[in-house]
């Protein structure tokens, strides 16, 4: 089957589903936690992540050379098997009895293969998606970052659906059938390799590559602290669990809607400057939170924040793709891995500073102005109107 618009339509869905694929154990903590369920304490459920996290950075980094070597369909495929893989033997553990010293293992071991194959799936998504257009690769990859992080929204909504934590395995019983039926069709896709998939003979990563790194690790670490810690940051500032949820989910919301909004525009207008200029409107927006903390306004910020955030992440990999062409599948891999170097630091580290929370902030916007500055080096005799 070599239909255009049904592979576009399939390779943007494999998104979506790998976006809900991906939470669904942070959506069923409630049922790990549960004492008649899987009875973890708090601190295992933590550590529960840690081997997703390192896997994802494994899988984002060996992505390139093997996609290079095999092609986007064969690792994309295998990508996904590993993640229903994951979510089927999750589905299967209500059938079976497993000793509760046995358990905490087993969790470990299926997340670390849902970090694996959402690595290789992410990173073969990315220049996927900006293969199948002739113009606007960061516009493709813009858009597929929404329906990522759409996807990620979806399974907690879907464990509020269930409602009784005892039926938990229905979460991931349905998205095992549903991802299992699209990787089907998927199969029967005819995915070209292309040149650009390809890696160099000798592969030298560029200097500017690393500045993206840079940049993105800082990124990640920003990220990582409004969407970890943002309801503990908005409770030190005088607001109630409701009011911190909410704050949450429209950072989340902001992301969403810029990467969606700037993916449309950005092939009407030149966005460019948008972007150079995004981590310094974040640091103002972080300003404000600092100096006016009113309940309604710290609700506006938070969404401001993750709104001139959302393009920040998929726009340097857009930005990078068009910048490297000869290296589109290493700038997606080396990209999302800094990305989860960051969130990976912050998620282990700052619950140390919870008392800190100002001090944290301040830092923050330091970081944004770093990454600006990182930007505006790169701008220099780049192609990134080419881009955005």
């Amino acid at each position: 089957m070599n239909n255009r618009k049904i592979i576009i339509a399939v390779v943007y869905l494999l998104a979506f589903l790998a976006g809900v694929n991906f939470v669904i154990f942070p959506a069923l903590g409630t049922a790990f936690t549960d004492p008649s369920l899987f009875a973890l304490s708090s601190s295992q459920f933590g550590n529960l992540f840690i081997p997703q996290v390192l896997c994802i950075i494994v899988a984002c980094l060996g992505a390139p050379i093997l996609v290079n070597k095999w092609g986007p369909k064969i690792i994309l495929s295998l990508g996904v098997l590993l993640m229903l893989v994951s979510t089927g033997s999750l589905w299967v553990l209500h059938y079976f009895l497993v000793e509760k010293k046995l358990l905490f293992s087993v969790l470990m071991v299926l997340v670390a293969f849902t970090g694996t194959g959402f690595g290789l799936s992410i990173t073969t998504l990315n220049p996927l998606a900006a293969s199948l257009f002739e113009k606007g690769n960061t516009n493709a990859i813009l858009i597929l970052q929404f329906l990522v992080g759409l996807g990620t929204s979806t399974s907690p909504l879907m464990m509020n659906l269930i409602g009784d934590v005892r039926n938990w395995m229905y979460l991931p019983g349905s998205i095992f059938v549903v991802i299992s039926l699209v990787l089907i069709v998927f199969l029967f896709l005819k995915i070209e390799k292309g040149s650009f998939f390809k890696l160099p003979d000798y592969v030298r990563i560029p200097q500017k590559l690393w500045v993206f790194f840079i940049a993105i690790i800082l990124y990640g670490c920003v990220e990582g602290t409004f969407g970890s810690f943002g309801g503990i940051i908005l409770k030190s500032k005088g607001l109630d669990n409701n009011e911190a949820s909410i704050g949450l989910s429209l950072f989340w919301a902001g992301i969403a809607l810029n990467r969606l909004l700037f993916g449309v525009f950005s092939k009407i207008f030149d966005l460019s400057l948008f972007f150079l200029y995004a981590p310094v409107a974040v640091g103002i927006m972080i300003i404000l939170l600092l100096v006016y903390p009113h309940v309604h306004l710290l609700l506006f910020m938070m969404l401001m924040i993750g709104f001139c955030m959302g393009s920040i992440f998929p726009g340097s990999i857009g930005w990078g793709t068009v910048e490297f062409p000869a290296y589109s599948v290493l700038v997606s891999g080396f990209l999302m891995a800094a990305n989860q170097i960051g969130t990976g630091i912050v998620t282990n580290v700052l619950g140390s500073f919870s008392g800190y929370i100002n001090d944290v902030l301040q830092i923050l916007t330091v970081l944004m102005m770093i990454i600006c500055g990182l930007f505006f080096y790169l701008k220099r005799n780049s192609k990134i109107k080419d881009a955005f």
